[in-house]
């Protein structure tokens, strides 16, 4: 008779792909965010190999095979960047209309970044997992006139640059940790001051033992 193989426990790169995978779950809409919340907790909560398969298991047709191959990349950015843009001064002009863009951030005991010229997508997750991401919106490109943002520091941080010129809403919690809106002491733009037609940045989410943070900045001169 042949005894049953012993259960393998789990390793942290066992739990960072199952943690992965429930990340682009939840940014592709298939799950909420109490479903998000619930199963991460469960593969924090993991000992064995076999119990990180139960998170994924109306998500993936084989959650084992998650555990197989290289730990996949996130992509920041599914489109191509044109060859050459124009640059207008501030506010409207940020608004491109560019289609697709960066829709997803995502630290899983690490951390992740984005600044410079980069387009962003008109809902973007950020998602921080004892990791920390930064969000740098001084320079970048919004592809709608409304954008979403939906932060999770999950025992983590996300930080979010907005600048000055563009109207920002802070619609999150923290739950023993920080959601909320600063402003750095050199922006000298009042957002009661903007035009109607100023860009809006909607951040929603939570901070779980963790924060996140919108800070209000002056604008980055483009190069």
């Amino acid at each position: 008779m042949t005894e049953p193989s012993p259960r393998l426990r789990a390793s942290d790169d066992d739990r960072n792909r199952v943690n992965l995978a429930l990340s682009q779950a939840f940014s592709e809409g298939r799950i909420d965010f109490e479903e998000f919340d619930e199963r991460t907790g469960q593969v924090l909560a993991a000992r064995y190999r076999d119990e990180l398969s139960a998170p994924l298991a109306d998500l993936l047709p084989d959650p084992a095979a998650v555990f197989e191959g290289p730990l996949p990349a996130v992509r920041p950015d599914d489109s191509p960047a044109p060859a050459s843009r124009a640059y207008p001064a501030p506010s409207r002009s940020l608004v491109t209309g560019e289609q697709g863009g960066s829709a997803l951030s995502l630290a899983i005991m690490g951390g992740s970044e984005r600044r410079g010229d980069w387009l962003i997508a008109p809902v973007h997750t950020s998602i921080a997992i004892m990791g920390g991401n930064d969000i740098d919106l001084t320079e970048a490109r919004l592809s709608a006139q409304e954008t979403v943002i939906y932060a999770v520091g999950l025992m983590g941080g996300v930080d979010i640059l907005v600048p000055e010129d563009v109207r920002v809403f802070s619609e999150g919690a923290g739950v023993m940790g920080g959601f909320g809106i600063s402003t750095d002491p050199e922006v000298t733009l009042r957002m009661e001051d903007l035009p109607a037609d100023a860009p809006v940045i909607r951040v929603r989410g939570l901070g779980l033992m963790g924060g996140v943070e919108v800070k209000r900045v002056p604008r980055r001169p483009r190069p």
